[in-house]
């Protein structure tokens, strides 16, 4: 008589040591990824933040071309924020009585790729009208509002952009960059860079 034989185990399943090499394995693919990853998208808050520079720059200047003035009421260079009249005027936006006063034309020089009503969001905050850039904080201008076709660059800049004093430039557009600070210039963008 036979003795029965006990059934093989088919090998159809992983072992815990399999499973943990493949754990650890893609535990440090992540581990290298991450900071991978944040500079990436770090780099392209960067670019899209000198895309709305260099786009705020030329509907300004746009503005200038048609009108032969800045779009704000006084003779100041600023700092001026990215909000209230000067982007109602160039937004064209409905309602506005800047809009109406200085864009007689109602003719659209910027128009913004996000539109949000939070006010620490990236993009045109519809409710505060201020233009932020992709850390949530407002751009900052400079205008050659005297017309001698020249501005004082913001101080913090020192001689970055040429000697200190005058510069021939007749709009200067920045943001704090990833820190979110002006005074800080080792990351900020501008229009002119």
């Amino acid at each position: 008589m036979k003795t029965p034989s006990l059934p093989r185990r088919s090998r159809n399943a992983f072992t815990l040591i399999e499973l943990l090499i493949v754990i650890s394995i893609i535990a440090i693919l992540a581990s290298v990824s991450v900071p991978v990853t944040k500079n990436v998208m770090n780099s392209a808050r960067k670019t899209a933040a000198q895309n709305d520079c260099i786009q705020v720059q030329n509907a300004i200047k746009g503005f200038y071309n048609e009108y032969f003035h800045y779009p704000v009421t006084g003779s100041s260079e600023g700092p001026y924020a990215t909000d209230g009249e000067i982007m109602d005027v160039i937004m064209n936006v409905e309602g506005s009585a800047e809009a109406e006063n200085l864009n007689r034309r109602r003719i659209t020089y910027y128009e913004a790729s996000k539109v949000t009503t939070d006010p620490k969001l990236p993009g045109y905050n519809s409710n505060t009208g201020t233009l932020n850039d992709p850390w949530g904080q407002p751009y900052e201008l400079y205008l050659d509002a005297d017309d001698d076709e020249s501005l004082t660059p913001p101080a913090i800049y020192g001689g970055k952009f040429g000697k200190a004093g005058r510069i021939k430039k007749t709009v200067f557009v920045h943001s704090g960059g990833p820190d979110r600070k002006l005074e800080t210039i080792k990351d900020n963008v501008t229009s002119w860079d």
